[in-house]
């Protein structure tokens, strides 16, 4: 049996960094605004913020988000990306 990695999709990722970026020069805004992944800095990014909350609702996005970079790996823009939106929660499988 292959084990299936439950990962948010595309809009949920574009709607968390949008909720989390530091501006327009953060890896997140770009990631918000484009689907471009600098994966070094995003994921710096993401442990910031992680390291400032406690568990909860608000730690799952920014986990389940950091697991969504890792596996899309650095990449640029994506087209039609501005498209994408999902204001779904994400849940404990997705982190």
């Amino acid at each position: 049996m292959v084990a299936t990695v439950a990962l948010i999709g595309d809009g949920q990722a574009r709607r968390v960094a949008s909720e989390w970026h530091g501006g327009m020069s953060s890896a997140l805004y770009s990631l918000a605004s484009s689907g471009a992944v600098d994966l070094d800095r995003v994921r710096d990014e993401i442990s910031r913020e992680l390291l400032r909350l406690d568990v909860g609702k608000v730690r799952r996005e920014l986990l389940a988000l950091d697991k969504y970079v890792r596996t899309a790996g650095e990449r640029t823009a994506v087209a039609e990306w501005f498209r994408l939106w999902d204001d779904s929660p994400v849940s404990v499988n997705q982190t």
